[in-house]
Parts: C-alpha cells; sequence; structure tokens
C-alpha cells in the first residue's frame, strides 16, 4: 500500500485510538475503513448534486481542523 501522507488535529488522533481501541483493531485499519466509508458517502452525494457534494468536503474538511 502507498502512504498517503494526510494530517490530522489533536482531536482526530485522539478519536482514532479511542475508537480503533474500543473496536481492537489498529488505527491503520479503522483509517482506511472510514476512509472508504466518507468516499462512499461523497460518491453518493456527487451522484446527486455535484454543488452539494462540494460543500459536504469543505464543511467536514472545516470541522475536521
Amino acid at each position: 500500500m502507498k502512504s498517503l501522507g494526510a494530517k490530522f488535529s489533536e482531536k482526530q488522533l485522539a478519536d482514532m485510538k479511542a475508537v480503533s481501541e474500543d473496536l481492537n483493531v489498529s488505527i491503520s485499519s479503522l483509517s482506511r475503513a472510514a476512509l472508504r466509508i466518507g468516499i462512499a458517502s461523497v460518491k453518493s452525494a456527487l451522484a446527486k448534486d455535484k454543488g452539494k457534494a462540494r460543500v459536504l468536503v469543505l464543511v467536514n474538511d472545516a470541522h475536521a481542523k
């Protein structure tokens, strides 16, 4: 696999650590699954309305920082 090189906030890292420990999975496994789920959600929104899908991404990116 190829490394993405994404940057995460301290809160995101803490959330990923807590959830991965609760599920007894690695942070990498959780991150890949979350990315897959998120991309599916964005693709679904994109199929309906490109503008709304873009807003969905931008708003969630802002909240993630």
